[in-house]
């Protein structure tokens, strides 16, 4: 026999001696057991066992010690795990392993481990019931409005060109900036054109391209863009089928266009407000214009009903319209 055999031998033979040890215990016994079947704390342990802590906390060290269990950090809260290596299912710690793993807990035990089990799940519950009313306030506070806008959008293919037409102030370019090969927009307002770059300046937008122009005259080349979006900028223009031919005209054949626009409304305050010149579109009379202007497949999705819009400033509803460029 050579020496690596012998080593390998000797290494094997101390791996199964400690398992034995370490299952010679009760308590670690049940402990290594209960493992085997769910991730569980401390203080789990300690009811479901009806030990004390110092007693549980001592035997886990010594079976994570050994390698057979592991633990993670969630909070302030330890959870422990046993080991289990698939490779090893042909040696004998592995062997001894898989026959624990198949023998039944006492009654007892188990009857306990499921009302922890069911504890812990009811708890997580609660919480949830409890934070009900404030949950979209806490997840905003935590990751913002737009990760789910930001993670839908990278499902559009990342080499395209993009237009954003009356971009105004620039608030969206960060995000399609983040994802497409390249984004140009365009403002007619010389204050909004400067505060996008401001914006495209602040956040170190490389691949944006930022032009003065207005709707019905994009200072654009033909079929260049991929997609093209209207964001709440044709109720601004005086000659909105112009401003969708235009769009047209710098679409690729196929390429998308995604208007968001208000309903049409009677609110004289918000009209004068926003300084609008339409009050809104009807989806389906704006829909036939688009349609009439070289786009296909037209799609309208309702944003915000007038019904439901918010009534702090007695805003319009919203809707979006998709199409292709045939």
């Amino acid at each position: 026999m050579d020496t690596s055999t012998r080593q390998n031998g000797s290494a094997a033979a101390s791996t199964s001696d400690e398992v034995f040890r370490c299952l010679a215990d009760t308590t670690r016994h049940r402990l290594l057991q209960l493992l085997l079947s769910e991730e569980l704390n401390v203080g789990q342990l300690v009811t479901i066992l009806s030990q004390p802590q110092s007693t549980v906390s001592r035997h886990l060290k010594v079976l994570r010690d050994s390698g057979l269990v592991r633990d993670r950090r969630i909070g302030t809260t330890v959870f422990y795990q046993a080991v289990t290596d698939p490779r090893a299912s042909d040696d004998v710690r592995g062997v001894i392993l898989e026959w624990l793993r198949s023998q039944p807990l006492p009654a007892v035990l188990e009857g306990r481990l499921r009302r922890a089990l069911r504890q812990r799940s009811d708890g997580d519950v609660s919480f949830f019931e409890r934070m009900g009313q404030r949950w979209d306030e806490l997840r905003c506070a935590a990751f913002g409005e737009g990760f789910a806008w930001e993670a839908f959008i990278s499902l559009l293919p990342a080499d395209w060109v993009v237009a954003d037409v009356g971009c105004g102030t620039g608030y969206l370019l960060p995000h399609l900036a983040a994802h497409f090969r390249r984004v140009v927009a365009v403002e007619p307002a010389a204050a909004m054109l400067e505060c996008a770059r401001r914006r495209v300046s602040e956040k170190g937008l490389t691949n944006v391209q930022l032009h003065s122009g207005n709707l019905s005259e994009l200072p654009l080349e033909n079929a260049g863009c991929d997609l093209v979006i209207a964001c709440l900028v044709l109720h601004h223009v005086p000659k909105p089928p112009e401003a969708l031919a235009e769009m047209q005209r710098v679409l690729r054949p196929g390429g998308r266009l995604i208007v968001i626009e208000q309903h049409s409304h009677e609110n004289q305050a918000f009209y004068d407000t926003m300084q609008d010149f339409w009050w809104g579109f009807d989806p389906e009379e704006l829909a036939k214009t688009a349609m009439a202007g070289g786009f296909a497949n037209i799609r309208r999705t309702e944003l915000i009903s007038p019904a439901t819009a918010p009534r702090e400033m007695d805003a319009p509803g919203l809707f979006a319209l998709t199409a292709e460029r045939k």
